[in-house]
This record gives structure tokens, C-alpha cells and sequence, in this order.
């Protein structure tokens, strides 16, 4: 115990404790912008001492949202209230982690306490364009995703890269004092880098053995670091 309210220092970031938030989903977002909850919530974690405080999972394409609700890091626009809840944070002693994803075939649910399952209409602000490594559905009450090729695959791949520069930008993501990006990735189950590495859940275009397949999630982390 003695060790959890002692710094770590993690190459050229210190944490001023070990005691650290996990992401927790909100579903409380406008179209993807950071709002007044996430300030409260969030910045009550910096205030209370926290080390290391994590936004929830940040979809990094408007299809690789679980909910319509999702906090989002996919548009420019996004960084000003990004940011705006970074520099509270930091301004507490924390720092602040953002964490890349993409719902793969969970995209375009409700929250969960509104209804138990099924996906939400185009009437109601959901999408069709639900994708994932392979057709198969979430469950039986969920619509099969459209299976990606391996250049759609690739595209996911570079979107994680692009949003990680956003990251930056934000200052959302662990941040160095020269303020270099490191962004952590989601990997949660059913979601679209998990699914790459099921056998079970990617399609035949990217199948194969363990190896090829758990190249693809892999390779999610050389990117969004570069």
C-alpha cells in the first residue's frame, strides 16, 4: 500500500501517484463533443488526487461509435472541448489518457438504460453502415455487419494514426513535458480490434493463423504511436 501514493515514472512521464481511473463509458456526448458532464465527471477524478485519469473510449470513425452518445476524437472540431477538459485536469496534477476504439459490430446501440438491446434506427440518429472483420451479427436481434476487406481493415488502421495527432493536439492523451502522444488502444470484447484476432469473428479475407491474425490488432499500436 505504501507504494500507491508514491510517483511513478514511465520513461519520461511521472505519474504523482499510482492510483489510476479507468475508462468508464458516459454515453452523455453531442455528436462526439466533450460536454459540461464530462468536465464535472473527469475533473472531479483530477481534483481527488488521481494520477492518471482516462476518458472513456473515444470511437475514432462516427461508424466505430457504440452508441450515438459516444464521446468522439474523429473531426478537428472535436479538440477545443477536448482540450478545454485536458488543461483542467492537468492544471489538478493528473494526467490525462484518452482511449482510442472502434464498436466493430457493436456500433449503433442504445445506451443502456434505455432499452436492453437492438441497435437504434436512422430515425433516432443510428447508422447502417455497421462494419466489422467478419459478417457475423453481435446477436440475434442485431443486423450483420457489412465484413470489411483487408483495405478496409488498413483504413480502421490509419484512422486510429490520425486520431492519435488529435490526441495530441488535446492534450487528452499521456503526454511527456515535450508533449509527445501515447495513446492507449481498446481492445474490449466483441469490439472491432478483438474481433480481428477471433477466429471465430474474422472473416475469411483476413483469416488464417494466429500469428496473421493478431497482426492486425497489433499493428493498431505502431500506428496510433506514430
Amino acid at each position: 500500500m505504501p507504494a500507491l501514493f508514491s510517483p511513478l515514472s514511465l520513461r519520461s512521464l511521472t505519474l504523482r501517484n499510482r492510483v489510476g481511473v479507468s475508462p468508464m463509458c458516459q454515453y452523455s456526448s453531442d455528436h462526439g463533443f466533450a460536454t459540461d458532464w464530462h468536465f464535472v465527471h473527469l475533473g472531479a477524478f483530477a481534483t481527488g488526487g488521481a494520477g492518471l485519469v482516462l476518458t472513456e473510449a473515444a470511437p475514432v470513425t462516427p461508424a466505430g461509435r457504440i452508441s450515438p452518445q459516444d464521446l468522439g476524437i474523429w473531426d478537428d472540431a472535436h479538440i477545443p472541448t477536448l482540450r478545454r477538459l485536458t488543461d483542467f485536469c492537468r492544471a489538478q496534477g493528473a494526467v490525462v489518457g484518452i482511449q482510442l476504439a472502434h464498436a466493430g459490430r457493436k456500433a449503433s446501440m442504445r445506451r443502456p438504460w434505455k432499452h436492453s438491446g437492438g441497435t437504434v434506427p436512422l430515425s433516432e440518429g443510428g447508422w447502417d453502415n455497421v462494419m466489422a472483420p467478419s459478417a457475423r451479427p453481435l446477436a440475434s436481434n442485431h443486423p450483420s455487419p457489412d465484413e470489411l476487406s483487408l483495405d478496409g481493415i488498413a483504413h480502421v488502421v490509419a484512422s486510429f494514426r490520425a486520431t492519435a495527432t488529435m490526441a495530441a493536439y488535446s492534450r487528452t492523451a499521456f503526454a511527456s513535458p515535450s508533449k509527445s502522444p501515447t495513446a492507449c488502444a481498446r481492445c474490449g470484447r466483441r469490439s472491432f480490434r478483438s474481433s480481428c484476432a477471433s477466429p471465430l469473428r474474422i472473416g475469411s479475407r483476413a483469416a488464417g493463423a494466429l500469428k496473421s491474425r493478431c497482426s492486425w490488432p497489433h499493428g493498431y499500436m505502431p500506428a496510433a504511436s506514430t
